[in-house]
């Protein structure tokens, strides 16, 4: 790397009067940065220090010094310098301990002064060379070539083992930390010894690594049944390393006894050699029983309600879940020929299974249960790669249990997420019995991701008391999904897709007219999202169908997506849907005003993450509910509200809202704040079945 020399105050005024090529122009690097223990030599494959004529600005003759830190250069005899790479001569002179004099004569444009960096380190930090020029022409520097430390090893094992008789031991490394950390003058022995009560083997034994230059001169002698010496006699290490060596030490056994103890196993190491520290390292795990359940990888994200490829054999990754791997870590864990049960929840079916490892016996699938068995007597190791159909409306972990009389227990792994492709939401109205042209609220339909909505139709059905008066406005409000035909049929809308979307897309259904029966009953009126474009795998319990075949094939009798509250039917002889005066909160004042009084709450409405929050007291007061009706549960952190024939219940913490026991799921959790439950204002309309208006200019939430 170039370095140039500043000038510090003088800078400014250099460069108005002197041009570039007056600056030194030497590129200087050194070939690596060694680590070496504390008063070793670099001799052998030592550092090159490269001062490279690049800019051709050398002059006939230059007198470089070269000064070291923490460092001394060897005797005369063994310092050298060449050029390399063009036309030149170059001799080194040695000064003093820590200084040398090169002399260069005519040293050609692109060519490169050598210096291998023969010296003695010293203590412990690091090494460095100094690079002064006397005519200017060279770049001056300071460059680090040794990381000097106190020595030392690492004593380490490759891997632990799991083994119910015996194993092999994995590979034991002791590796210098530094070059020269181990002295083999003074290494006599290292001795192994195991946990008491198992026996460590020793005739298998093996080693290598670039410190053992001749094994045959190790003698190998067991002490006691559970610990071995090696002894090093003369010739069998290796000297005059080039880099950190290290010893390898493979192929001993590990044996249990009568008295071995199921549990954790280890070996310490000793040696005579200051530098190898006494360790006791895992060796592995002693169990009569063990055998690994569990998943290839993190869980994959899988749509409800989807249905591609051919049952019994799709190998579709849209149906694909994590691989389920079973491995037997003790022979004779795994009892053979025993029948293995992997089953998932009752709303997901089986579409194909796909195994690797071990070859599997008598397997079948039926709805959500996979059967196997194995009877060869290796180790065993089986993985299960699984595709499956999820029911619609069906959200949350997609786990496998596994059972089996041939185990020790039983397991429970996630393989998968089931996730909606389309998440609908609604604006409750207020509606009469007996009344036609009447405004149900807006419907969204929005994609979980592009594509999540298929070619085919989407199906919006009404209760049966219900019809369209008129076709609503229909519209793509975001992203690049195409629609086609617009249908109205009695209670039943039908949008055609015509293509999938590019970009996740947004489906706003308003201005939605329908006509209501006298006989409607009061309270929510829900209407059923359906259709191809946002179902596969359902299909309709009353058809003409064969049901059986249909379940077997994957398939589920939910011929919906999903079911939404779309209108609340109120009293038919009541004129006035708005049974209390309105009431007005404002984002961050704690007044609220209620027709012409004005109020104060103990804690200000506020906007979180898009959505404006509201106590739910509050809200209730506004609209007639007594105090004594408003009822807190300190014990199971639940607020109930009682309006009229409704029974309003919500959990701090969770994101179920329950209105005359059904179930209104929010994509946001219940919080408290200054003592008070707070909610989006939408659910909290939702639920009490009412109607918002928001102002942005005022930032005030109506509610009537």
């Amino acid at each position: 790397m170039k370095r140039r020399i500043a000038l510090a105050l003088a800078m400014s005024m250099a460069l108005s009067v002197a041009p570039m090529a007056s600056f030194a122009a030497s590129d200087n690097a050194v070939t690596k940065v060694v680590t070496i223990k504390a008063d070793q030599t670099l001799e052998n494959n030592a550092p090159v220090l490269k001062i490279e004529n690049d800019g051709g600005d050398f002059g006939a003759k230059e007198t470089i010094e070269l000064e070291l830190d923490n460092a001394e250069w060897l005797e005369q005899g063994k310092l050298s310098a060449t050029v390399e790479g063009g036309a030149g001569t170059v001799a080194i002179t040695r000064k003093s301990d820590s200084k040398v004099e090169i002399v260069a004569d005519n040293i050609a444009s692109g060519a490169t002064i050598k210096v291998p960096l023969k010296v003695d380190v010293q203590d412990e930090g690091k090494s460095t060379v100094s690079i002064s020029s006397k005519s200017g022409a060279i770049t001056e520097g300071e460059y680090a070539f040794a990381n000097v430390v106190d020595g030392g090893t690492m004593v380490t094992l490759e891997d632990t083992v799991t083994f119910g008789d015996s194993a092999t031991i994995e590979t034991l490394t002791i590796e210098e930390s530094a070059l020269g950390s181990i002295d083999v003058a003074e290494l006599d022995y290292i001795k192994l010894e195991l946990t008491d009560d198992f026996e460590l083997d020793k005739d298998s034994i093996a080693f290598a690594g670039s410190l053992i230059a001749d094994s045959s001169k190790i003698d190998v002698t067991q002490e006691d049944d559970n610990s071995i010496k090696l002894t090093f006699n003369a010739g069998a290490l290796a000297t005059n390393l080039t880099e950190r060596g290290e010893i390898e030490i493979s192929g001993l056994e590990v044996d249990t006894t009568k008295d071995s103890e199921e549990g954790t196993v280890y070996m310490t190491v000793r040696s005579n050699e200051s530098s190898i520290k006494t360790i006791k390292l895992e060796v592995g795990k002693f169990t009569e029983y063990d055998v690994t359940v569990e998943a290839d990888d993190d869980p994959v994200e899988i749509f409800s309600g989807r249905y591609q490829g051919t049952y019994g054999s799709t190998t579709d990754e849209a149906h694909e879940l994590t691989q389920l791997n079973l491995t037997e870590e003790v022979l004779g864990s795994w009892t053979d020929g025993k029948t293995v049960t992997v089953e998932f929840p009752k709303e997901v079916k089986i579409l194909n299974v796909v195994s690797s490892g071990d070859a599997i016996d008598d397997d079948s699938y039926d709805d959500n249960e996979f059967e196997f068995e194995i009877t060869q007597n290796t180790v065993k190791d089986v993985a299960l790669t699984f595709y499956v159909s999820v029911e619609s409306g069906f959200e949350g972990d997609i786990k496998a249990n596994i059972e089996s009389r041939g185990l020790e227990k039983d397991y429970e792994v996630v393989l998968g997420k089931a996730v909606a492709p389309v998440k609908v939401e609604t604006e409750v109205s207020k509606i009469k019995a007996g009344v036609r042209d009447q405004e149900i609220g807006k419907i969204t339909i929005t994609e979980s991701e592009e594509e999540s909505i298929k070619v085919g139709d989407i199906v919006i059905e009404l209760d049966s008391d219900m019809e369209w008066d008129d076709e609503p406005t229909v519209e793509v409000v975001s992203g690049d999904l195409e629609i086609g035909d617009i249908e109205v049929d009695e209670n039943i809308l039908t949008i055609t897709v015509d293509n999938e979307s590019d970009d996740l897309s947004v489906i706003e259904i308003t201005d939605g007219k329908v006509k209501v029966d006298r006989s409607i009953a009061e309270g929510e009126i829900l209407a059923e999202i359906k259709g191809d474009a946002l179902l596969e795998n359902g299909y309709d319990k009353d058809s003409s169908d064969s049901k059986s075949k249909q379940l077997d094939e994957g398939k589920f009798s939910q011929d919906y997506y999903e079911k939404v509250q779309v209108a609340n039917v109120i009293t038919a002889a009541d004129d006035d849907t708005t049974l209390v005066e309105p009431a007005k909160f404002v984002i961050g004042q704690k007044e609220y005003r209620v027709g012409d009084v004005t109020k104060t709450a103990d804690v200000a409405p506020y906007i979180k993450d898009g959505r404006t929050m509201l106590s739910v007291r509050y809200v209730a007061e506004s609209l007639g509910v007594e105090d004594n009706n408003i009822m807190w549960d300190g014990i199971t952190r639940t607020v109930t509200i009682f309006k009229g024939d409704r029974i309003i219940q919500m959990e701090i913490g969770s994101n179920k809202l329950m209105v005359n026991g059904t179930a209104i799921m929010m994509d946001t959790a219940a919080e408290i704040k200054d003592g008070r439950t707070m909610l989006p204002v939408s659910f909290i309309a939702k639920a009490l079945g009412i109607d918002i208006a928001w102002d942005g200019a005022t930032r005030t939430v109506t509610i009537k």
